[in-house]
C-alpha cells in the first residue's frame, strides 16, 4: 500500500490522456451505467490541475475502518477489492467513442463523476460523488463548464459544474479516501453496515454474550453512527477473545462502569440504560493513559 500511496502522488497527471465518465446508481445487477463526455484542452488541464493540488496536499494516509477519520492533509485507504468501484471500473473501461453523452439528460442527476488519467499504460481513477441534481456554482468552488456539440468545455458564465475536489482516488488494486463520507455514499457502504449488524446478530458466539440481545438491537436502530460502530465491533471481532466476559466484569467492578450481570450464566444484561455502554466496552474504547492513570473513551482504537 506504501507503494501504492507513492506512486498515486507521483503520478503524471498533466501529461495524461483525460477522460471524464459521468455514472448513475441502476437496479441492476451492474450497478452502475456510465457515459462518456468528451472535454476539450483547457478543461482537461483544470481538472488535471486540480488533482495535481490535492497531491500536495495528501501527505499521509492510514488504512480505513468503519470509524477511522482523515484530517486535513491525509486519506484512508482501502483494498479495490469488494468495493463497489469494481462495478463502476467495468463501465467507465469501456471504449469512450461508444459511450458518448449524447445529450444533457445523461448528465443530470448523476450519482457522480470519474475522471481517468492515463498515462504510460497505467490509469488513475478520481471520483466525485455529485449532488442530487449538478447546479450552477462560483467559479471559487467549482470549475463552471457547457455542453456543446457533444462536447464539454470550461466556461466563465454559470453553465454547468463540477467541484474542484474530488471523494477518492484508485489506482491499480488500491482506493485511497480523501472524503470518507462521499466515498461511503457513493459506494453504498450503509448497505454494509447494516448487513454487517444481521451477521453480527446472528452469530452465536456474540448472542450468547447477552441475556437478551433487544434492548441493543433497540438501541442501535437505524441510527447511522451506531451501524457503524457494530460493523467496527463484528471487523475486529475482540468479544471473540477467550475471557473476554470475565474480563468485563472484573474492570466493571473496579470502574464502575454500571453493567449488570447474570449471575447464573455470567451473561451481561443489556438495558436503555446501559446499551452505550456495552457498544464502548465491545470496541474497547476505554483506554488506560499510563501516564496520567486516566481512562478516556476514543472514537476509535488502532493498536500501536
Amino acid at each position: 500500500m506504501e507503494q501504492l500511496f507513492s506512486d498515486l502522488r507521483a503520478f503524471d497527471f498533466a501529461n495524461s490522456a483525460t477522460y471524464l465518465w459521468v455514472f448513475k446508481r441502476t437496479t441492476s445487477q451492474n450497478k452502475f451505467t456510465a457515459r462518456y463526455a468528451q472535454t476539450d484542452v483547457q478543461l482537461n488541464a483544470l481538472m488535471s490541475s486540480v488533482v495535481q493540488a490535492e497531491m500536495q496536499r495528501i501527505t499521509e494516509y492510514s488504512n480505513y475502518t468503519y470509524l477511522a477519520e482523515n484530517n486535513g492533509n491525509s486519506c484512508l485507504a482501502e483494498q479495490l477489492a469488494g468495493s463497489d468501484f469494481v462495478d463502476l471500473k467495468a463501465v467507465v473501461d469501456r471504449p469512450e467513442p461508444d459511450w458518448r453523452v449524447r445529450n444533457i439528460k445523461d448528465l443530470k442527476n448523476a450519482v457522480g463523476y470519474v475522471v481517468k488519467f492515463v498515462h504510460n499504460g497505467r490509469t488513475v481513477y478520481a471520483v466525485k460523488r455529485s449532488a442530487s441534481t449538478w447546479k450552477t456554482s462560483y467559479l471559487k468552488t467549482h470549475i463552471n463548464i457547457i455542453f456543446n456539440n457533444g462536447e464539454l468545455s470550461a466556461a466563465e458564465d454559470n453553465g454547468f459544474a463540477i467541484e474542484k475536489t474530488f471523494d477518492f482516488y484508485v489506482i491499480d488494486n488500491a482506493i485511497f479516501i480523501a472524503s470518507k463520507r462521499s466515498f461511503e455514499s457513493a459506494m453504498e457502504h450503509r448497505a454494509s453496515f447494516s448487513q454487517a449488524f444481521i451477521g453480527l446478530q446472528a452469530k452465536q458466539e456474540f448472542s450468547q454474550l447477552f441475556t437478551d440481545i433487544h434492548p441493543l438491537i433497540a438501541y442501535v436502530g437505524t441510527n447511522a453512527i451506531q451501524l457503524r460502530r457494530m460493523a467496527r465491533i463484528e471487523e475486529r471481532g475482540l468479544y471473540n477473545r477467550a475471557g473476554f466476559l470475565n474480563a468485563v466484569g472484573l474492570v466493571n467492578q473496579r470502574r464502575g462502569w454500571g453493567l449488570n450481570f447474570d449471575g447464573a450464566t455470567g451473561r451481561l444484561i443489556p438495558c436503555p440504560q446501559t446499551a452505550k455502554k456495552i457498544v464502548e466496552v465491545l470496541l474497547d474504547h476505554h483506554l488506560l493513559s499510563e501516564v496520567t492513570d486516566l481512562t478516556y473513551v476514543v472514537p476509535d482504537a488502532t493498536p500501536t
